[in-house]
């Protein structure tokens, strides 16, 4: 399932909305048990979340739970959602090395409860607070499992990464730059490859404005980005698809090497500039991922 490029939202007290993320053919959705949820439904959202689990598997949609902060009560959570299918866990408030071993052991009990393979399930860890924020490196290196850093790219609305971290957030992200590539980078140098960013803050139906969001998480580095309103998917999914012209650009790029490698040569003029191997990692991927998507 990984690189997971669009992720969506779901409050998971709303069992009916499951059916209606799968059609417009997000990634992952993400089953909401924390925050979108009202305290008088939790309790119903965690029971639901076996069969929604299962219901996303059959439709060949990635199950990720986005938990209650680390409790006493985080073992029931992941017992009631533990079914093939489960892909990644989302941990808020992720503050501390301690508290992604102890997600992490969590879970090898419940897959081994469940009879599912070992290390199946990620972990995304949201560090939603300055000690996370700050330590985002440790986070992501304190377990295998841990997938990618959850971060966030907001239009101009503060939320929880806002706030901990004291920004004031604008529709220009200048002030968020330092931390969404801090997040990006302390990530894949911890060997989490897959950092996600949750776009908000924009108006639902500014799709003009959701777009210019995700091109920035994407240009930051972010691999995927996760969005809250189904519209919104769409976007997501034609940001992360290599375009035509760069699929037939880096086609060409690979088959110029290769011709380049006969005449025993390291480096080529491509289209006008010299390219040598140091170029071809990212050519084979947008190839690799044009081909995973059908392009």
């Amino acid at each position: 399932m990984w690189p997971i490029r669009s992720l969506l939202f779901v409050r998971a007290h709303r069992s009916d909305w499951v059916a209606t993320a799968t059609r417009v053919s997000p990634g992952a959705v993400v089953l909401d048990i924390e925050d979108s949820v009202p305290p008088e439904h939790k309790a119903g959202a965690v029971a639901g979340l076996r069969s929604a689990v299962e219901e996303l598997r059959a439709a060949g949609v990635a199950a990720c739970i986005r938990v209650n902060g680390l409790s006493d009560g985080t073992e029931a959570e992941l017992a009631a959602g533990m079914a093939e299918g489960l892909t990644a866990v989302l941990l808020p408030k992720a503050s501390a090395v301690a508290e992604i071993r102890r997600l992490h052991d969590l879970l090898s009990y419940q897959e081994g409860r469940a009879g599912l393979a070992h290390g199946s399930v990620g972990i995304l860890p949201l560090p939603e607070t300055a000690e996370g924020m700050h330590g985002a490196y440790d986070l992501a290196k304190a377990s295998p499992r841990v997938r990618g850093i959850f971060g966030a790219i907001s239009g101009p609305v503060s939320g929880d990464f806002a706030r901990a971290f004291g920004f004031r957030a604008t529709l220009e992200g200048d002030e968020q730059l330092y931390l969404a590539s801090k997040l990006v980078l302390d990530s894949r140098a911890a060997g989490a490859p897959h950092p996600v960013a949750a776009v908000f803050g924009m108006a639902m139906d500014d799709l003009a404005g959701v777009e210019r969001l995700v091109r920035r998480a994407r240009d930051i580095g972010y691999a995927g980005v996760a969005v809250m309103h189904p519209s919104h998917v769409a976007v997501v999914n034609a940001v992360y698809r290599p375009t035509a012209e760069e699929i037939a650009y880096y086609e060409g790029l690979i088959a110029a090497f290769a011709e380049a490698e006969r005449a025993g040569l390291g480096a080529v003029q491509y289209r006008g500039a010299m390219v040598d191997y140091a170029m071809l990692p990212l050519a084979r991927s947008v190839v690799a991922e044009a081909r995973r998507l059908g392009g």
